[in-house]
């Protein structure tokens, strides 16, 4: 971005703030971009508010501005208005497109708090990130899409097919061993996919991505960037969110016991719990593939604001997690 561009930006940011806080342009102190967001410009921005206090607000502006990225905004934003002030931000604003953005961008809650790997933190706070988890899978889901009347049956089918879908990421020029493992572990899951589960549920609010950097604490936990929610099988989550932390056997007994406590209707607890086994793979490998593609698009050497990092970072994320598939899926 050069200097000009960006001071573009930062003022389209301060303008579109001062709109939605229903606050004077001169009202906005500071504009502070955040160093991450693959997928967004994201800036916190404070301000004075009508008692003269300084306030602060998060202003998160979409890259791209397709269908799909509108409707995933759009579907983020009606998520936040169910769960906002509770397990997540406040949203104060939510626009399509603006008279400073032609991409979707929001206003939201700034929540101070500190970011910290789950691995090291206590058995307690892995209880209440578990309860909370829980409160977001028990929310009523009407209104948020057509996908409240499918079944956890359908949505695995689904899900699966859309990770193996991925696997065209599985090409040159990542090195043919690492495709092979991709390839031998996908026909590997797709053989064992329980076609004939007998589960009547339906779906659940998800978070979409309970991993390192989206769990705020201060001192209790809230989740951050819900940029894929979506209604799904809550074994789906909880099994991405054990592997995504690597939580340890005693971090997952403590998960379990915080999720139970959590739960309004306990006798879904076993069917979710017998399901996490299937899932933890399927969701490994498709956290592999998500990494595949984002490697494959920096070393292609085209400009992509959403592949901003070194080439070495994505492919270590891509290794270390074959490195895991393999355990979870070779033969003892």
């Amino acid at each position: 971005m050069t200097e000009s561009s960006s001071e573009a930006q930062l003022a389209a940011v301060r303008a579109y703030a001062s709109d939605a806080m229903g606050r004077p342009a001169e009202a906005v102190t500071a504009v502070t971009p955040f160093e991450d967001g693959n997928r967004h410009a994201v800036h916190r921005v404070s301000f004075r508010d009508a008692s003269d206090g300084i306030r602060d607000v998060v202003v998160r502006v979409s890259f791209g501005g397709d269908a799909s990225e509108t409707a995933q905004a759009e579907r983020e934003a009606a998520v936040l208005e169910h769960v906002g002030g509770v397990a997540a931000p406040v949203l104060y604003d939510f626009r399509r497109t603006s008279d400073w953005f032609a991409t979707p961008a929001m206003c939201m809650q700034f929540l101070p708090g500190r970011r910290e790997d789950l691995r090291t933190v206590g058995l307690t706070e892995i209880r209440r990130l578990a309860s909370l988890v829980a409160w977001v899978h028990e929310r009523p889901v009407d209104g948020l899409g057509e996908g409240a009347r499918t079944t956890i049956a359908s949505y695995a089918g689904d899900r699966l097919r859309a990770i193996l879908s991925t696997l065209v990421w599985a090409r040159d020029p990542l090195p043919e061993t690492l495709q092979d493992r991709l390839r031998s572990a996908a026909g590997s899951l797709a053989e064992s996919f329980a076609a004939s589960w007998d589960s009547g549920e339906t779906l659940s609010l998800l978070h979409g991505d309970i991993a390192p950097g989206n769990v705020l604490w201060n001192p209790g936990p809230c989740l951050i960037d819900w940029e894929y929610t979506r209604l799904g099988d809550p074994a789906d989550e909880l099994a991405y969110t054990f592997d995504q932390n690597a939580l340890t056997p005693s971090q997952r007994r403590a998960f379990w016991d915080g999720y139970r406590h959590g739960m309004d209707s306990r006798s879904r607890l076993a069917s979710i719990i017998e399901r996490v086994n299937w899932w933890e793979p399927v969701t490994l490998l498709g956290s592999a593939l998500w990494w595949v593609e984002r490697w494959v698009r920096r070393t292609e050497g085209n400009a992509d604001p959403g592949v901003p990092r070194e080439p070495g970072y994505y492919l270590g994320h891509v290794i270390s997690r074959i490195d895991r598939l393999d355990t979870l899926v070779s033969p003892p």
